[in-house]
């Protein structure tokens, strides 16, 4: 499996504005007031359209595209594992600090990425209560010829180091 490490997404301001159309999971209501600071939830997204996060355009009729989450990947076409979090605890700055334990697991349980610690949003102003919020830390996976066929598990846990919270996210995708 060609795999690649994380980078910076250098244009999240631009993706922000899909990101709550972008979540194939169903998500708490955001109610004014209710979703309170330190209650930290993260979501993946598994993708074969990252670019439509990353750089999202308006199509002909003014709406953006979303990006359509995967069941089974295709070989030799590059997916993303996007990382989406809310509601980390800011510290006395206003910045929230939340590191990310990346895994990723073959069907016969081999791990293709181990990768804890990453940065998911360190040291950067806390989103708004309730606001997902595209993360640092994601994975960019590509399926060779030669991989086996079967349940690919992915799984993301978030720690928020300015409040000890912990969030655990998991993500399959079919390789035939």
């Amino acid at each position: 499996m060609n795999l690649f490490n994380a980078f910076q997404l250098h244009t999240l301001a631009t993706a922000l504005l899909l990101l709550p159309t972008a979540l194939p999971q169903a998500r708490k209501p955001a109610l004014p007031g209710a979703a309170p600071r330190g209650n930290l939830d993260i979501r993946f997204l598994v993708t074969a359209e990252p670019e439509k996060v990353i750089h999202p355009t308006k199509g002909p009729d003014g709406k953006y595209a979303r990006a359509q989450p995967i069941k089974v990947a295709p070989r030799g076409k590059q997916i993303a594992a996007m990382v989406f979090f809310q509601d980390c605890k800011p510290d006395v700055g206003g910045n929230c600090n939340v590191d990310v334990d990346l895994l990723g697991a073959t069907p016969s349980g081999a791990l293709f990425e181990n990768r804890p610690g990453a940065e998911l949003w360190r040291n950067k102003p806390a989103p708004h209560a309730g606001f997902t919020q595209l993360g640092v830390a994601y994975m960019r996976i590509t399926v060779e010829a030669g991989d086996p066929a079967g349940i690919y598990r992915l799984t993301a846990v978030a720690h928020d180091r300015n409040s000890g919270a912990e969030a655990k996210a998991e993500a399959t995708f079919e390789v035939r």
